[in-house]
């Protein structure tokens, strides 16, 4: 499935929380707003310890303005994201500017209390955030040149284009000069690129042209932007009173009221790869053996690791489009209702409609008619550049709520539907929280409330329940072949989003190096995913900046966590239903009482620390892939059996 940015703090804005934008004709206007009423309070000095004084500063002082000013900004970007032009830009540095003016003011007024002494966390929590300046820290004209590189690399990447034509004999391809290309030929990744590689027959020289002309046209054009990026951004976090960048996003999971640091979270993350390492090396193994089988001219190595090309993504980050190939029991049907889908007359409309169907049948909110109206489901024809990465926006306004996709009527779709909605959800659910609180537990918290949702409707038993899947059988060897068709996606997915912060933490920390910024990450991928480049690769290119996250300046690790804490949320909810049985058969379509326990989690916001909205919905405050671990068991056990019929070692 396509992975969604979803949503995007722009830490700017004290207390702003999750902002994420939606649908035009973008005016590229900034909305100003008055902060003066802010700069006139007067603070009642002899109350500056008490943190039930400063609730009511939030409440009743801060709150109404941050609120216009996240609403003013999330318009700004939302022009800009679906509107790409240097008007619509102007207007988000214009929005940055006014953000950061009122972040630097509420931190010199937080600044004023001392909390210190207080039992409230919650509020000492509030109180040290609201010091941080993050990005506003910075000068005007670094800020305005930070909110310019961003948006630069976003727009190389949004509005890139390969010269290639999918039907030209491979010979021919090679050829292609993008400096003389028909109109026709110039090809962008969304939708253009990612449908090649997952849909193309493995012509391996097409794959390679491919894998390495993207690289050429996005990442390797923004590397000079992105080691200025570095330098500002570790300067903004320097500022702040971080070590670094990495340990400034690191921050948002860590609790110093709890004693949980920043060493402890590094240690976790640690700890979770580990849990997680042996099951995907057997999938890696197994998954080597057969394109060695589908590609015998390719001479891959039995013990080594793949080429990136052929694994059928652009970043070797979701295996699912091998499926064909690589099913454990092939002469069962493919668990793809694509084809159903459109049989049966599926729109892009129905399939969102269907997705809010199933959290109303968990007793969740419906969605309010301003989604339907102003939300951007399918990429615009009439000439706009957007960016077609799929997010989901709160305009932090009274059930003004969106997503923007370029969505096409398949599987992954619908399934990407899912993921977007469960963002829309969470917000609809702590809309009732102050503005300090209007955000996840924490982020992969954000990430995975969708995914949640999305392991019971791609259950078998809930696509043979909306009649998208015929004929299905409940038997051993079907069941083994939803668990793999699973893992191509969860499992391939979890090194991928593992590597892409741990290089960027040592890249902030300088542990790499600017001057080895290409090699310091192909290391990585090798060490943790068992991949290596199609081509062989210099320092004049810059690979990790193909991949949309990386110039969007969108912290990743969110995305590994809520891959392991979603498996901890599915199993709660499916025993909240009742459901008897493997996890992997569990489908909580229409329980109430699985419902009412996500909703008692989400309600909460970020009004209490991840580990409590962790213990809340789990029972437990801590993150564990065991549940991960059980999903997957029995294909586990089938995967080590078959390598070691075959010869098959993990490990490359």
């Amino acid at each position: 499935m396509a992975r969604g940015c979803c949503w995007r703090n722009t830490s700017v804005v004290f207390f702003l929380g999750i902002v994420c934008l939606l649908l035009g004709p973008a005016k590229g206007k900034f909305t100003p707003v008055d902060i003066s009423p802010l700069e006139r309070y007067q603070l009642d000095e002899t109350k500056l310890t008490s943190a039930k004084y400063f609730r009511s500063w939030l409440a009743n002082v801060y709150n109404p303005i941050g609120q216009k000013m996240a609403q003013s900004a999330v318009q700004a970007s939302w022009d800009y994201n679906t509107n790409i032009t240097a008007v619509n830009e102007a207007a988000t540095i214009e929005s940055s500017q006014a953000s950061a003016n009122l972040t630097r003011l509420v931190a010199k007024i937080a600044a004023k209390f001392d909390l210190s002494k207080s039992e409230d966390t919650q509020m000492k929590k509030a109180q040290r955030e609201g010091k941080e300046l993050g990005d506003a820290s910075l000068d005007p004209a670094e800020l305005t040149e930070l909110v310019k590189i961003v948006n630069g690399m976003e727009s190389v990447y949004s509005t890139a284009t390969i010269c290639f034509d999918p039907n030209a004999d491979a010979n021919e391809v090679s050829l292609e000069d993008p400096t003389n290309c028909e109109e026709s030929k110039k090809l962008p990744l969304d939708p253009d690129l990612i449908n090649f590689m997952k849909n193309s027959t493995w012509d391996a020289k097409k794959r390679r042209y491919v894998w390495k002309a993207w690289r050429d046209v996005s990442g390797k054009k923004v590397r000079k932007d992105y080691i200025r990026y570095i330098q500002l951004k570790n300067k903004a976090a320097k500022l702040t009173g971080y070590n670094d960048n990495g340990q400034y996003w690191r921050s948002e999971y860590t609790d110093e009221n709890a004693g949980y640091t920043d060493s402890d979270f590094l240690k976790d993350l640690d700890d979770l790869w580990l849990q997680i390492k042996p099951l995907y090396g057997e999938m890696h193994a197994y998954v080597r053996r057969k394109l060695i089988n589908k590609l015998p001219h390719e001479h891959l190595s039995p013990t080594g690791p793949i080429p990136g090309h052929l694994i059928g993504d652009m970043f070797s980050q979701e295996w699912t489009s091998m499926l064909d190939f690589t099913q454990l029991f092939p002469a069962k049907p493919l668990l793809d209702v694509t084809d159903e889908m459109k049989r049966q007359n599926y729109t892009v409309d129905k399939m969102f409609h269907l997705s809010e169907q199933f959290q109303i049948e968990l007793g969740l909110k419906p969605m309010p008619e301003t989604f339907w109206e102003k939300s951007l489901f399918v990429k615009p024809k009439d000439g706009r550049e957007v960016v077609c990465h799929a997010s989901a926006w709160d305009f932090y306004r009274t059930g003004d709520v969106r997503i923007k996709m370029c969505t096409e009527v398949n599987m992954d779709d619908l399934i990407t539907i899912h993921h977007e909605m469960g963002h829309i959800q969470y917000f609809l659910q702590y809309a009732d929280q102050m503005m300090v609180f209007r955000g996840g537990a924490n982020s992969g918290f954000h990430e995975a409330v969708g995914d949640t949702l999305a392991l019971s409707v791609k259950t078998p038993k809930h696509l043979s329940w909306l009649g998208l899947l015929k004929n299905n059988k409940n038997d051993r060897e079907s069941d083994l072949n939803y668990m793999f068709s699973t893992a191509l996606d969860k499992i391939a997915f979890l090194p991928f989003a593992y590597i892409m912060d741990r290089y960027r933490y040592d890249v902030f920390s300088g542990k790499i190096g600017t001057n080895e910024l290409n090699s310091g990450w192909w290391n990585y991928a090798l060490e943790y995913q068992g991949i290596i480049p199609a081509v062989p690769r210099t320092e004049d290119d810059f690979d990790p900046g193909a991949k949309y996250h990386i110039d969007a300046d969108v912290e990743y690790m969110r995305y590994f966590i809520s891959f392991v804490i979603q498996f901890q949320f599915h199993k709660a909810l499916c025993d909240a239903s009742g459901h008897a049985g493997p996890l992997y058969q569990c489908d909580i379509n229409q329980s109430k009482k699985a419902g009412e326990l996500l909703s008692s989690m989400l309600s909460l916001g970020g009004s209490q620390p991840w580990p409590v909205a962790m213990e809340k919905i789990t029972g437990s405050r801590v993150m564990d892939a065991a549940p991960l671990l059980e999903f997957f068991q029995p294909m586990t056990d089938y995967l080590k059996a078959e390598n070691r019929k075959n010869g098959d070692v993990a490990g490359w």
